[in-house]
């Protein structure tokens, strides 16, 4: 099956086993249980939201894969119907953790509740899996625990090295692990935030981990909670990075298969709603309360029911006719519309809602790694901040892309005098 933009063919390459679309007459199965999942949410043929464009490939062919939620009616996990080979989602990785206060405070509060969990000391071992720049490890410095970040991404890998951050330049599974601990030794902590999702070889990074914990070590994760995604149509969190959207039923099953179980829980609006699950070795650590009342909550809320999912596709779409509307009734009246923030979310909204350049001038950045680049599929393109406030002609309203991070990213731009209209995806 191959789909290219702008008419010209490019092979689609995915994992082995994975059936592309279900509407095909291929089965989807859920990466935990190994059940046939159903088709949901379906926010078309996209491009990978990560891979920006440079202005010479804005005339060479895109490739965009199906972007469909499939639901396990029986382990609960929601994932994406199709995943797409690692090596081309993370090829050129323009993200880095800590280009704004909200996700280094985030981040670095989990080092700090893991000493205070486990009281680590300089004796201690910590593996970031996923690490990036190295924000979150740089919040085991104060507490001198030796650590150890783990990422596939050349140019975060790079800057995390440049500021002192030990990396290895890997993928995780068991053979990662297995050269850490020969070198290293076990690890009494392993933090996975806003990756563990996102790994394709589920089974290779769960064996890795069970392998690399020490026995009263304590495996911590943090993921886009899927309760909060369906409660508060966070629909731009879908995107080929994502594979997996967690709760707490997929969670306790995944964990039990290995041996091991989640013991507590803590939950986040960071992101827009996020849930901080820590697993152990079975028996390792008693388990909380909070563990058995959020599974209480989720089956109040019916979460694991069809008919959710059913609601929470119409009202996306609901959603999707709606900002296209504004968009178009802006621009009509002639209006300036700029875009603030372009993470992959920022791709998600445009190519599924069909906003281009024509309802969209650009998109201001903060992060250097896009600044100068495209959005993929819609070709917006991807300015520095300071051009809002350069700009002739101001613009009148803005799409805040970055929503996630409106506490901290308005008031700064309100004060500089950006007095636009806000629109939220």
């Amino acid at each position: 099956m191959t789909l290219a933009a702008r008419g010209s063919e490019t092979q689609l390459r995915a994992l082995p086993g994975r059936s592309p679309r279900d509407d095909a007459g291929h089965r989807v199965l859920c990466q935990i249980c190994g059940a046939e999942a159903t088709p949901g949410l379906d926010l078309n043929m996209q491009p990978v939201g990560d891979l920006i464009l440079t202005r010479s490939r804005l005339n060479a062919p895109e490739t965009f894969y199906p972007m469909q939620l499939h639901h396990c009616l029986d382990c609960g996990l929601t994932q994406l119907g199709f995943i797409i080979e690692p090596d081309i989602v993370y090829k050129d990785f323009p993200f880095v953790s800590g280009t704004t206060q909200t996700a280094t405070a985030h981040l670095q509060s989990l080092p700090r509740r893991l000493v205070d969990m486990l009281g680590l000391t300089r004796r201690s071992f910590a593996v970031d899996i996923g690490s990036n720049d190295g924000t979150l490890l740089k919040g085991y410095i104060p507490f001198n625990v030796r650590f150890l970040g783990v990422d596939p991404s050349g140019d975060p890998v790079r800057i995390a090295r440049a500021a002192g951050i030990d990396t290895l330049h890997a993928f995780f599974d068991e053979k990662a692990a297995d050269q850490i601990l020969e070198t290293r030794g076990p690890a009494d902590a392993i933090t996975a935030c806003g990756v563990f999702a996102h790994i394709a070889d589920l089974s290779g990074v769960m064996r890795g981990v069970k392998k690399l914990l020490a026995p009263t070590g304590v495996f911590a994760n943090d993921s886009q909670y899927w309760l909060d995604m369906v409660q508060r149509l966070h629909y731009d969190n879908v995107f080929h990075q994502h594979l997996r959207y967690y709760s707490m039923k997929p969670l306790l099953r995944l964990f039990e298969s290995y041996d091991m179980q989640v013991f507590d829980v803590e939950r986040s609006d960071t992101y827009g709603g996020q849930i901080r699950a820590f697993a152990c070795h079975k028996g390792a650590h008693p388990i909380s309360p909070r563990v058995a009342e959020l599974i209480e909550l989720e089956e109040k809320a019916q979460l694991y029911s069809s008919a959710t999912n059913e609601r929470f596709a119409a009202a996306v779409e609901k959603k999707r006719r709606s900002i296209l509307t504004t968009l178009m009734n802006l621009t009509n009246a002639g209006k300036k519309v700029i875009g603030i923030g372009a993470p992959a979310k920022a791709s998600t909204v445009c190519n599924y809602c069909g906003i281009d350049g024509a309802l969209i001038s650009y998109i201001t950045e903060v992060n250097p790694l896009r600044i100068g680049m495209y959005l993929p599929g819609a070709h917006i393109p991807i300015v520095d901040e300071e051009i809002m406030f350069q700009d002739e002609r101001p613009p009148d309203a803005a799409v805040l892309f970055a929503w996630n991070y409106h506490d901290e990213i308005m008031p700064k731009l309100r004060a500089r005098g950006f007095h636009g209209e806000v629109v939220l995806p």
